[in-house]
């Protein structure tokens, strides 16, 4: 049977966590394996807290919530420190089809390097069902291969697609060789012919699911361009399907998690398994 594997580590989310996990789970017909990740914080270490309750009385109290839910094939694992390396583990030894994380921070950004599988970022305080859903296409994404497991995973009454291509300079000029010359007079080459075979490809692809898309050459940036898209669609929820860890969006990915206040949905083209 097809897995899930949830990453919890703030048991003040338990509740928003584990509903996320129970409705991904009858969504992809698959089992759901938590796993509490206890982290000793400086401000946390026995001499300024409380006891912390043991680990299986915090499997207990795990259980009793995913009974809540209605959850069936769940098992639930306690561990101390670690928590993007227990959880890759896992996911590896499971075979995961999906990670659920509530991560946030730096480790939020190592986990979003390293995950080898479909990775969904739940932001705190926020609705996690996703009605409106907005599709980000890597530029460099080759072919639609992805785009119906994406479409599996994400309940989305509605979806928006967005391409944000930025031009980056090239310069004929080697300007150690000239430290006075005038950057701002630099010619920009666009291989227009690859923006636009990439241009045709993506809308082609929108226009075969039945999504309304958008492609712009970027002015802000990729972060600033795919935000202030989110905001006029109105968006709960980014979805990003990124062609390979080289591209422009795949290194922005950790500051546009950081930055979206929304849930994301991280997808690579080397996840797909559709033949």
């Amino acid at each position: 049977m097809k897995r899930i594997v949830v990453l919890l580590t703030r048991m003040e989310r338990v509740d928003e966590v584990v509903a996320a996990a129970a409705k991904k789970s009858k969504r992809l017909g698959a089992g759901v394996t938590l796993l509490y990740v206890r982290e000793e914080r400086l401000f946390e270490l026995p001499v300024f807290s409380r006891r912390e309750p043991s680990p299986e009385a915090i499997r207990e109290h795990l259980i009793e919530q995913i009974r809540h839910t209605g959850g069936e094939d769940w098992a639930v694992l306690v561990f101390d420190d670690d928590p993007v390396d227990r959880l890759l583990l896992e996911a590896e030894r499971e075979h995961a089809v999906l990670i659920i994380s509530d991560l946030t921070g730096e480790e939020r950004a190592v986990l979003i390097d390293r995950a080898a599988i479909p990775l969904w970022l739940l932001e705190p305080e926020t609705r996690h069902d996703c009605p409106r859903a907005l599709l980000i296409v890597d530029p460099a994404y080759m072919g639609d291969c992805g785009l119906s497991e994406i479409r599996r995973i994400v309940d989305a009454g509605e979806w928006r697609a967005y391409m944000d291509y930025q031009i980056v300079p090239t310069m004929g000029t080697d300007l150690s060789m000239d430290p006075m010359l005038d950057t701002l007079n630099l010619d920009v080459a666009i291989d227009t012919e690859v923006m636009e075979a990439r241009k045709k490809a993506f809308e082609e692809c929108c226009k075969s699911e039945g999504i309304p898309a958008r492609f712009e050459v970027g002015e802000l940036g990729i972060v600033g361009d795919i935000l202030v898209h989110a905001e006029q669609e109105a968006a709960e929820c980014l979805v990003l399907m990124v062609e390979d860890r080289q591209t422009l969006l795949a290194g922005a990915l950790a500051e546009l998690a950081q930055k979206a206040g929304r849930d994301l949905l991280i997808y690579y083209r080397d996840f797909c398994t559709e033949q």
